[in-house]
């Protein structure tokens, strides 16, 4: 009778352990769903005691203030990740197209030809993570990136950018606008945002050549 007894409470105690790990899950889940797209811009002292900006294309304003970080010297250098027609950018008339709208940088030629590099061949998140960490060792930098994206797609853009540089200090500058708002949106961003953090912690679990593209073997010869 006894032994039954003590099935019987350990059965109890599985349970009311499940789900309690069950229940921190769920406050945590909705925690994270809370917060993760609350970002505030870093103070201009913080963005000066980078290494380098770095952008994640998608919308041109997230160009827009890299280009004019630089332009203010508060930021040495700048590299835009995924200038290419995907993302509406054409690099052969990249100056052009963004001289217009920032009529204020009086020499975007020269700026770019100073403090402006880019790469063409990332597609999707893990791929600009992935084509940043080819251009940071290229140039062997070693402090701080300050990572400019949308406030939407910031927690997944500095997850994928953690996983490919882990030991490098992260700073987020969000851009407002760029996706459409609602709970829907917001709720497909932070599923994203958590299967960007599986991912880059073990990266078998996606299809590597479909997440990763031209940087699946490393870094390509030519960026």
């Amino acid at each position: 009778m006894g032994k039954y007894r003590g099935r019987g409470v350990c059965s109890l105690l599985w349970r009311v352990t499940g789900r309690g790990f069950l229940g921190l899950a769920l406050v945590s889940g909705a925690v994270g769903y809370v917060s993760f797209d609350s970002f505030s811009v870093p103070s201009l002292d913080r963005i000066r005691d980078v290494s380098a900006a770095v952008v994640f294309t998608g919308q041109f304003e997230r160009v827009d203030v890299g280009l004019r970080l630089a332009d203010t010297g508060a930021v040495p250098r700048l590299y835009i990740s995924g200038v290419n027609e995907n993302a509406g950018m054409d690099p052969a008339h990249l100056v052009e197209q963004f001289s217009i709208r920032n009529p204020d940088i009086a020499d975007l030629q020269r700026l770019v030809a100073c403090c402006v590099e880019w790469g063409q061949r990332a597609n999707n998140t893990f791929q600009n993570a992935q084509d940043t960490k080819c251009w940071v060792d290229r140039r062997g930098l070693t402090g701080p990136l300050l990572l400019i994206t949308s406030r939407q797609t910031m927690a997944r853009a500095a997850a994928a950018l953690s996983g490919a540089l882990p030991d490098r200090v992260i700073v987020p500058y969000a851009v407002e606008g760029g996706l459409p708002t609602g709970s829907r949106t917001r709720m497909r961003e932070y599923l994203k945002y958590l299967v960007t953090i599986v991912a880059a912690r073990l990266p078998f679990t996606l299809p590597a050549h479909r997440a990763y593209g031209p940087f699946v073997d490393g870094c390509p010869g030519t960026l």
